[in-house]
């Protein structure tokens, strides 16, 4: 699986399959702000949905069927940042930013000589 980031708007710009009571929801959702899906390689088979207010993340969660075949996790912005801040990364401002924290490569840690003595 390739790590990638599509906005919800350009799903739903090439998605034209969609039916029209899921594309309402979906249009309404981006009126809230940004919504993003992403897929990241430490969460195999999954999607992210970084999306930027808590009102958006309800509506999504309340909306998400557990029996899909497609497995998501709904983080708010603030969701986002207090998860990468927690790990030491920067704070995000925005859900573009919060998607390019969790896409970057994990730090490479060094270990000194004196470790493992």
């Amino acid at each position: 699986m390739t790590p990638s980031i599509l906005s919800l708007q350009d799903i739903l710009t090439h998605c034209r399959t969609l039916a029209p009571t899921r594309r309402a929801f979906y249009d309404t959702l981006l009126t809230h702000g940004d919504v993003l899906a992403v897929r990241v390689n430490y969460l195999p088979g999954s999607l992210l949905w970084l999306v930027t207010t808590p009102t958006q993340a309800r509506l999504m969660r309340e909306l998400h069927d557990p029996d899909a075949d497609v497995e998501a996790t709904i983080l708010s912005l603030q969701e986002a940042r207090d998860l990468l801040t927690a790990v030491g990364d920067a704070e995000p401002a925005t859900v573009y930013e919060a998607a390019a924290w969790l896409l970057a490569p994990p730090p490479v840690v060094s270990q000194s000589s004196d470790e493992g003595a």
